[in-house]
């Protein structure tokens, strides 16, 4: 049934500009989601054009010690980076651009996929979820973002080469899948490994083996990690067979298997339902119902592209029982892909049951959206330690007291500091009069404190200041900014003397 007119398609594209717009709330208020990961990408950046420093390593990953996942976000964000003179906020609409563009990109993928109706359900109510994307830690703009934008056009591609068996676009598909391995290991190794098993059943029927030699096509988007074993003795290559070694036991299968159908039915389906309620349990169940559905219904049309969601759907989460740690938020990318399934949900079933169900999801979503921008602090020195307006605010403050030349020591309780690090850097440009030195003793030296966990008083910067800054006494005077305390030491010359450790992270430990 098709209830589509022109005037609902038009009031359909009003809503996706509202809510793409909303997504801007916090760059037309003049700040960004600013975390770890963030800043460290800023560091990594700033290094990149004033040192030249270009890098074929990219953020560390969280699952595997000694694994890095690749490089190209930082290139990707690179040319924004160097035209706002290293400006967070023109970064910032740079990823508002990006999301506008991915929008456009979901849309032509479900037009290709279905059809013009399914495509503007699923633009709408990718729009209203993504609202909330600059605002919070796990949907935010990082390396894994890329691997989000990418998925769609990859399950389009491999979606083609089954229909077709046209070796073109298994290269193409397998090429895309290359570059969301560089922005999110977590999730296209896992996937690659799916297909791989897929794809060696389907071509051994087809008695197409020979389409195997596409998979050569990986060696361009994975170049970055073979060049850096190379050039350092198999670095990473080591590290995971130290991992594998030291992981070989299966652990208790049975509370892994038991993880991931929690971390199913209220992690990621709380990425497309917010809240982890009873909601988001119903969507879950409603979701994977309609979805059996439609793939035992011998009259759907699109029950191919039911089956291959599902073979990249549960074979990610296959894989993953054999990795004992936590999936953190390695299924995002798989976001859009639910999304757009969901909303094909309007040709599978009655459309009265699926608009119900539909604007449901979407008020919930919308009211996540608006719940976020009605907390957001709208006084700076209140808006917490993931705010850039408020880190480069305690950073002005510091140099609008400094007056003279002055060093300065950043701390934090995972002693990584890279968000007061980016935002001391950056503020120089607010004072050209002025020099600043990073994580060195000057007459005048302040020491940059973030406030430990609660639960944690003992990760307080004592002794990282005696120890490892070597200054054993009370500040001159002391300026607190909510969960940063700055320390404000005039030194004589015999303090000055007293070297600080020389492996006190500065920037040769971004990672």
């Amino acid at each position: 049934m098709n209830i589509f007119s022109q005037k609902l398609k038009i009031f359909f594209l009003i809503l996706i500009i509202f809510n793409t717009l909303l997504s801007a709330y916090w760059l037309i208020n003049g700040d960004i989601h600013y975390d770890v990961d963030v800043s460290r990408d800023f560091l990594v950046m700033e290094d990149i054009i004033e040192n030249n420093h270009f890098t074929l390593l990219g953020p560390r990953s969280g699952a595997i010690p000694g694994i890095f996942h690749g490089p190209l976000w930082f290139y990707i964000n690179l040319p924004a980076f160097f035209l706002g003179k290293g400006d967070p906020l023109i970064v910032g609409w740079f990823w508002f651009c990006l999301s506008v563009f991915f929008l456009l990109l979901v849309f032509w993928v479900t037009k290709k996929l279905f059809d013009t109706e399914v495509a503007f359900l699923s633009t709408l109510l990718l729009s209203a979820n993504s609202i909330i994307n600059p605002s919070i830690g796990l949907k935010n703009f990082y390396n894994p973002y890329g691997a989000v934008f990418l998925t769609p056009l990859f399950f389009w591609l491999f979606h083609r080469y089954i229909n077709s068996l046209k070796a073109k676009y298994l290269i193409f598909s397998l090429f895309t899948l290359g570059f969301i391995i560089q922005f999110q290991m977590a999730f296209g190794i896992p996937i690659l490994i799916a297909l791989t098993v897929f794809l060696g059943y389907l071509l051994f029927i087809k008695r197409k083996l020979i389409h195997f030699l596409s998979y050569l096509i990986l060696l361009i988007p994975i170049s970055t990690f073979i060049l850096f074993d190379i050039k350092h003795d198999w670095l990473q290559y080591k590290a995971l067979i130290r991992f594998l070694s030291q992981n070989s036991s299966s652990g208790n299968i049975l509370n892994i298997f038991q993880d991931r159908i929690r971390v199913l039915f209220f992690d990621f389906f709380d990425f497309l339902s917010p809240g982890k309620n009873i909601l988001t349990i119903f969507q879950a169940i409603f979701f994977l119902v309609v979805l059996i559905i439609g793939i035992k219904s011998n009259n759907n049309p699109k029950r191919k592209v039911y089956i291959l969601f599902s073979i990249i759907f549960f074979g990610f989460w296959v894989v993953s029982l054999f990795y004992q740690g936590g999936t953190g938020n390695y299924f995002w990318p798989l976001l859009p892909l639910a999304v757009i399934v969901f909303c094909s949900f309007y040709r599978v079933l009655k459309a009265r049951i699926f608009l119900g169900v539909f604007c449901l999801l979407y008020l919930v979503n919308v009211y996540a959206g608006i719940s976020a921008i009605m907390d957001f602090e709208t006084d700076v020195d209140r808006r917490g330690p993931h705010s850039w307006a408020f880190n480069l605010y305690v950073a002005k403050k510091i140099y609008a007291d400094a007056k003279v030349d002055f060093g300065y020591f950043n701390f934090s309780p995972d002693r990584y500091a890279y968000q007061q690090r980016y935002a001391m850097s950056y503020a120089k440009k607010y004072s050209p009069n002025l020099n600043s030195f990073s994580f060195v003793k000057k007459p005048l030296t302040y020491l940059v404190e973030v406030d430990p966990p609660k639960d944690r008083p003992d990760l307080n910067g004592t002794s990282w200041r005696i120890s490892d800054v070597g200054i054993d006494r009370l500040p001159d005077q002391i300026f607190r900014f909510d969960f940063i305390q700055v320390e404000k030491y005039f030194l004589n010359n015999e303090e000055i003397k007293i070297e600080p450790n020389a492996y006190l992270l500065d920037k040769a430990f971004l990672r």
